[in-house]
């Protein structure tokens, strides 16, 4: 039995000129005879028949005069209400049959809709139109089979749409109606393959081109996309290390917050041992003794091992101690005062000198700390670059910095 249908077909927008008003006047083949591959909803396709008699009755061209013009298909058949919402221009009332197409003239109102055009973003018409549909199959007097016939076709819409929705070739501009898809129910089309004359858009310039040379034009076009994405991708990954550093940074600072708070500790340590020397008798001496004493703890505490408790150590024996936690070993035993507080001195100088130092540390450079401290600056460069990535965060670490970072021989004072 025959049953009326929705049918959606493609043709191409050939001809244009520009009005005194702006409008864009252009020329289409909106349809054609013989037979179209339909793709219905549930995916099966069905070849259908457009016979001559009936896409050239009078009734049919008449169907395409002075029909609204949407930009894309608008998900309702148009009528007194929904027109207004869609309508982006209008057919011309002069239809013509030639050689099996159906040619009509669709003036553009719309500057959206123009600029869509004239870009090459919209270079095909689809007309939206309903059928009497015979599912009777048969053959074409060419030898074509089909499975059913349309008949009484009745125009609702032109719909101006995007170039590609059936693949490759849909790209193309065609002279010519031959590569004529068409749609059951708005479902997408199949393509039938032809060659011709492709538009591509170059920095706003809307060129026609053969295919081919179009094509090669288009690779370009993405292999320069690629490179400006790569481009893009070595600056994201430069923000990257940047913010990398300023976290780095920011690690440092609180790394000699916790040294500044090691510091106060050791200072309640001693403020306490001020308070129980003061009750002895001998006030004077034992304050002097330990005013010496606080200095010296103030001074070495950075460099003092982590674990460190006061216990009353005198200046030479904090040294000492403080000698170790850098080398890990101890002085020697005839080491003197003078040299003991040369080496720390460098070591505390190095420390203070971080910032200015640390770009000229040299990676391969090797010291041996003399007896006498002559060589001091080289410890202080090297212990530069400890301080600045583990702010003696513990002896071991510490250690392993000086021998695996820097490759320093620490054999002396042997």
């Amino acid at each position: 039995s025959m049953g009326q249908v929705s049918r959606y077909d493609y043709g191409h927008v050939t001809k244009s000129e520009t009005t005194d008003e702006g409008y864009l006047k252009v020329w289409c083949k909106a349809a054609r005879t013989g037979t179209q591959l339909y793709t219905r909803g549930d995916g099966t396709q069905v070849r259908e028949y457009r016979p001559k008699d009936e896409v050239s009755k009078p009734e049919s061209l008449a169907s395409f005069g002075m029909k609204a013009v949407t930009l894309g298909h608008p998900s309702v058949l148009l009528d007194t209400e929904t027109t207004k919402l869609h309508q982006v221009g209008h057919a011309g009332s002069h239809v013509r049959f030639t050689d099996g197409f159906v040619e009509v003239a669709l003036v553009i109102t719309d500057q959206k809709a123009i600029d869509a055009i004239q870009r090459g973003d919209s270079q095909e018409v689809s007309a939206g139109y309903r059928v009497d549909y015979d599912p009777t199959p048969g053959v074409t007097p060419e030898g074509e089979a089909y499975d059913g016939i349309q008949r009484n076709i009745l125009v609702n819409h032109i719909a101006i749409v995007s170039k590609g929705r059936a693949g490759r070739q849909a790209r193309l501009l065609l002279d010519s109606c031959d590569r004529n898809d068409a749609v059951a129910d708005i479902e997408q089309p199949s393509n039938s393959p032809v060659t011709s004359m492709a538009r591509i858009n170059l920095d706003g310039l809307d060129i026609e081109l053969p295919a081919d040379a179009a094509s090669t034009v288009q690779s370009f076009i993405r292999e320069t996309g690629r490179t400006q994405t790569e481009l893009q991708q070595k600056l994201d990954s430069a923000e990257a290390q940047y913010q990398s550093v300023t976290i780095e940074k920011a690690e440092l600072q609180e790394r000699s917050d916790a040294a500044a708070g090691r510091i106060q500790e050791l200072e309640a340590q001693l403020a306490d041992a001020v308070a129980q020397a003061e009750q002895r008798d001998d006030t004077a001496e034992i304050n002097d003794a330990v005013n010496k004493r606080l200095e010296a703890l103030q001074k070495f505490g950075p460099i003092l091992p982590e674990d460190f408790k006061f216990d009353g150590q005198d200046e030479a024996g904090l040294m000492k101690m403080a000698y170790q936690n850098v080398f890990d070993k101890e002085a020697r035993e005839d080491a003197s005062n003078d040299y003991l507080l040369g080496v720390l001195d460098g070591v505390l100088a190095a420390m203070e000198d971080i910032e200015e130092d640390q770009e000229e540390v040299k990676a391969d450079s090797e010291f041996v700390p003399e007896e006498d401290g002559s060589n001091v600056g080289e410890v202080r460069a090297a212990l530069a670059q400890v301080q600045a990535a583990e702010k003696f965060d513990s002896q071991a670490s510490y250690r392993e910095r000086l021998l695996n970072g820097w490759k320093n021989d620490l054999t002396a004072h042997s």
